[in-house]
Parts: C-alpha cells; sequence; structure tokens
C-alpha cells in the first residue's frame, strides 16, 4: 500500500488524548489516526441505514402507549414484586 503525508493541526487537548491513546495502545499517534479515520468511512449514517424503514410504522395518537401502563405491565410481570 502505498501511502502520502498530509498534516492537520489539533487542539493542545486532543494532542494530549491523541499521545496517551497511541502510547496506552502501544500503536504510532499515525496508526491510531488512520484507524479511527477507516472506522468513521466504514460506518454510515444513522438515516441512510434506516432510510428503508421510513415511514413504513404508523402511529397515531390515540393509540400510542401511556408511560404508567408500561409501569403497570413491568409490575405485573415481575414475579419478585407482590
Amino acid at each position: 500500500m502505498s501511502t502520502s503525508s498530509i498534516t492537520i493541526r489539533l487542539p493542545e487537548e486532543q494532542r494530549a488524548t491523541l499521545k496517551a491513546t497511541a502510547k496506552r495502545l502501544k500503536k504510532s499517534e499515525s496508526d491510531v489516526i488512520r484507524e479511527l479515520l477507516a472506522r468513521e468511512f466504514e460506518q454510515t449514517a444513522f438515516g441512510e441505514r434506516a432510510g428503508d424503514f421510513f415511514g413504513c410504522v404508523k402511529s397515531t395518537p390515540d393509540k400510542a402507549v401511556k408511560p404508567d401502563s408500561f409501569r403497570t405491565a413491568i409490575k405485573r410481570n415481575n414475579r419478585r414484586v407482590k
């Protein structure tokens, strides 16, 4: 794999965190940054992942679950509570 260089400016706090993380992981700062970038690029936004489901759940306010009914159901089904 061929590589190229890039220069970035980090706030002192981020740089200190990067140094500490690299030391803890026993890796170079460059390796830590490459891994973070690879992980970020692999992830897709939630909207992109859930886009197929958008609008497929129908709900009306009159059929919404009331918080108290959920709490009551938990108490009713919990065998430790008498």
